[in-house]
């Protein structure tokens, strides 16, 4: 699996897994001129890693305990707090923003985030039969 690194200022921060990467860009600590690199490559800037910032802002589905409500991986699974073994979860669609965006009530959804989250209602139906 490839790791990533963040500059920042003289600091170089990392490994980071890509879902962690991710997770900086959701949270606004890597924007589009933040420099990174991916493994042992040269630096360049976040804006330059195609679909990155798409993919921050795309939904996901995250899944919790049926019994006790707490959140776990994808099942099958066993709960971390009451040990649980969890062939099904509960699920929850999270909508996700880049650092500072907030989504205004009055834009029209449409768009590859809107897309996604479709997919991953009909896959959350196809998932619980």
């Amino acid at each position: 699996m490839s790791v990533w690194f963040v500059q920042k200022g003289d600091e170089q921060l990392g490994p980071y897994k890509p879902a962690e990467l991710l997770a900086l860009v959701r949270d606004g600590s890597v924007v589009a001129e933040t420099r990174i690199r991916k493994d042992d490559s040269n630096w360049f800037t976040a804006s330059q890693v195609g679909g990155l910032f798409e993919a921050a802002r795309r939904p996901s589905i995250e899944h919790y305990c049926p019994q006790c409500n707490v959140r776990v991986g994808q099942p099958p699974t066993i709960c971390p707090e009451c040990g649980k073994d969890l062939e099904r979860t509960k699920t929850r669609i999270i909508e996700h923003s880049v650092g500072q965006e907030k989504r205004s009530s009055n834009t029209p959804t449409t768009g590859p985030s809107d897309s996604a989250k479709r997919w991953l209602q009909k896959k959350i139906r196809r998932d619980k039969k």
